[in-house]
């Protein structure tokens, strides 16, 4: 590749330079995925690992493990380099650098596989989570632990139900029970199995920034504000799309910040079979001239000879 280049000394020490700081930069973006994954979801996936544990802590190990390879990387690459430069007669100078750069070539592609597995876990996840949310709306009155986790979800990520706040219209989340059953509005949507379809939704549903009152349950209310209040009062955005979207952020983080991790690898690749295959050219040079000066001290002094 280079078999026609000459470089002198410092020419290979500039470029080993530059190879160093393309090592620093891959590294540094793969610390940086990581501390923006880990901060941009920490919130979502505290709540998910209650009831997907499985898949959150599988994206959260592809990522640490993609970034720890990396970090192998960059520590045998810096240890390569030197290597290049102070034993240019090493005769394993050549194979050890071919199996660093193949190495270095297949961990950056499988970035790309990292971003597409944690992408299928997340699209998995979010389809999960809907009709794990439903099925959790209603068990709400009846198990506790489904209405801490509910609550908390509302409260933390501003939401209310699953997909849309009606949600809660929806899914019969109310027993006959827990209501007057003497009440008109009461019998009229209750059902044959005791559940009630009551267009209710639980107090985490309120918007805190609603300076007013919160019109989330009427039969618990005498009036509610004319004028849609109601809708007014509540969050507006469903749970999925509330959890989506710093997930959807990290998948375009991952998927950019891995893109440049490659096209570092390709530069990394020119550099270091250019270091290698010119590393001899200045040791030429040196020994000729060595010979020459050794000649003409022959010359002078024939009895060294």
């Amino acid at each position: 590749m280079a078999g026609g280049i000459t470089l002198s000394k410092d020419g290979r020490h500039r470029l080993a330079g530059v190879l160093r700081a393309l090592l620093i930069a891959q590294l540094t973006i793969s610390l940086v995925m990581v501390i923006y994954c880990y901060n941009t979801s920490y919130k979502v996936m505290s709540l998910l690992k209650n009831i997907h544990k499985f898949k959150v802590f599988l994206i959260y190990a592809l990522i640490l493990l993609q970034a720890y390879c990396m970090k192998l990387h960059y520590t045998s690459g810096f240890r390569l380099v030197t290597w290049l430069l102070r034993n240019q007669d090493w005769c394993r100078t050549t194979p050890v650098s071919r199996v660093w750069l193949l190495s270095g070539t297949l961990l950056a592609a499988n970035g790309l596989l990292v971003h597409a597995a944690c992408k299928t876990t997340l699209k998995a996840l979010m389809k999960e989570l809907s009709s794990t949310l439903r099925f959790g709306m209603s068990q709400y009155l009846t198990e506790p632990k489904w209405k801490r986790f509910i609550d908390t979800m509302q409260i933390e990520l501003n939401c209310c139900g699953a997909d849309r706040p009606n949600d809660w219209h929806e899914v019969p989340w109310m027993n006959i029970d827990f209501l007057n059953e003497d009440d008109d509005l009461v019998m009229k949507l209750s059902g044959i199995d005791g559940k009630v379809l009551l267009p209710a939704s639980p107090y985490s549903c309120c918007s805190p920034h609603v300076l007013s009152a919160c019109f989330h349950d009427p039969l618990q209310q005498r009036y509610r504000e004319a004028g849609g209040g109601a809708a007014r009062s509540l969050q507006r955005r469903g749970c999925v799309e509330a959890a989506e979207a710093p997930l959807v952020r990290v998948s375009i983080a991952v998927h950019a910040l891995v893109g440049l991790v490659v096209l570092l690898q390709v530069a990394i690749v020119l550099l270091a079979l250019l270091i290698r295959n010119t590393q001899q050219q200045p040791e030429q040079v040196e020994s000729s001239e060595s010979a020459q000066r050794r000649g003409q001290r022959t010359r002078s002094f024939p009895y060294l000879s």
